[in-house]
């Protein structure tokens, strides 16, 4: 089950009953808009291995399904299917997000700051400045501040992969801001938002192939 519908339903409810309903002892979410309360409402109705996904935009839901992770999982899609950036907010009898999970969703400037697009083209370019950074940094190794490993043997770092790391975090910030949406409770969630670390990873462990990342000396 998926779609929208008007906020009359829940308007009377809200009248009658002096506030928002309960469902299964637990006060249903505030933050769900009124043009969503009511199919809420129908959802908490339906068969068990059940789930209820929210977007930014929309929303979709599922129940009756062969398990409750089924559920989640179509409930997620049907969602995507009318908006961006669907979590899972309950799940059977239980209320996942008592949090709104879109906090910025009443500044449309803050929701819409990082689009799909402008993300994407930021993280190619972070990709960029880091491959390209790496290669310079093993060409023109920036060694600063040595630290003690003995009385005679002292290390350097190379800070070029430092200041290439900071500035390809900084081109990966819409990346995670997006993904941060998403529902944690899934394990491709987890992967996307580790993902652009393994690019710094490797970088690293290429320098150290190198003998680039750090520089040995003995202090005479």
């Amino acid at each position: 089950m998926k779609g929208r519908s008007g906020p009359f339903v829940v308007t009377l409810l809200v009248m009658v009953c002096g506030g928002p309903p309960s469902l299964f002892g637990q006060d249903v979410p505030a933050y769900l808009p009124e043009t969503i309360r009511s199919d809420f409402d129908a959802y908490t109705q339906q068969a068990p291995n059940r789930a209820f996904a929210l977007g930014r935009g929309g929303w979709g839901s599922a129940h009756g399904q062969p398990s409750l992770q089924n559920a989640r999982a179509t409930a997620l899609s049907n969602c995507r299917e009318f908006a961006e950036q669907c979590v899972v907010i309950a799940k059977n009898d239980e209320i996942v997000r008592p949090e709104d999970p879109f906090p910025d969703a009443s500044d449309p400037e803050s929701a819409t700051k990082w689009s799909g697009r402008t993300a994407l083209l930021l993280a190619m370019v972070g990709l960029a400045v880091l491959v390209g950074g790496t290669v310079v940094a093993e060409r023109y190794p920036l060694y600063l501040f040595s630290t003690g490993l003995s009385d005679t043997l002292r290390i350097r770092l190379n800070y070029a992969v430092v200041l290439v790391g900071f500035v390809y975090f900084l081109c990966m910030m819409p990346v995670f801001s997006r993904v941060a949406q998403w529902d944690f409770s899934t394990l491709l969630a987890w992967i996307v938002f580790s993902a652009p670390i393994l690019p710094v990873v490797l970088s690293v462990l290429y320098l150290q192939w190198c003998g680039q990342l750090t520089d040995r000396f003995e202090v005479n």
